[in-house]
């Protein structure tokens, strides 16, 4: 799978895993050929709703759809999609991410950056603190 630059923000998107799955296979067949509407509803199985707003969340995430002549297509590679794509939260314990974060690459690092915010939080932030 294709890198993803590090330094742009993701959409913060908490999705189940069945959502996960559909925006996968919905970037899937857009990759493949231009489909209609239509065929995409049915290949998917899903109502018009729910099939625009899993295109409005791969606008969020910065996977460009093209529409022409009534059919959709993905406008990036297949790689650089999924590499976008959001994906459901996998309820790690601590000691899962200690130890996920512990091998080299950018993920392990952001898995990393992510532990070490939690727990050792800046002191003097600004927000709600607690009396004594």
């Amino acid at each position: 799978m294709a890198r993803v630059n590090a330094g742009r923000r993701r959409p913060s998107v908490s999705i189940t895993m069945a959502r996960a799955s559909r925006l996968y296979r919905l970037v899937q067949l857009l990759s493949e050929q231009p489909s209609d509407r239509d065929r995409l509803l049915l290949a998917l199985n899903v109502g018009l709703r729910t099939f625009y707003r899993e295109l409005d969340l791969l606008k969020r995430c910065a996977i460009k759809i093209q529409r022409s002549d009534r059919c959709y297509s993905l406008k990036v590679t297949l790689d650089e999609a999924q590499g976008k794509l959001p994906f459901p939260d996998p309820q790690l314990s601590f000691a899962e991410m200690a130890e996920l974060s512990a091998y080299n690459g950018e993920a392990s690092r952001r898995l990393a950056a992510m532990l070490q915010a939690v727990t050792s939080p800046e002191r003097g932030k600004r927000g709600r603190t607690r009396k004594s």
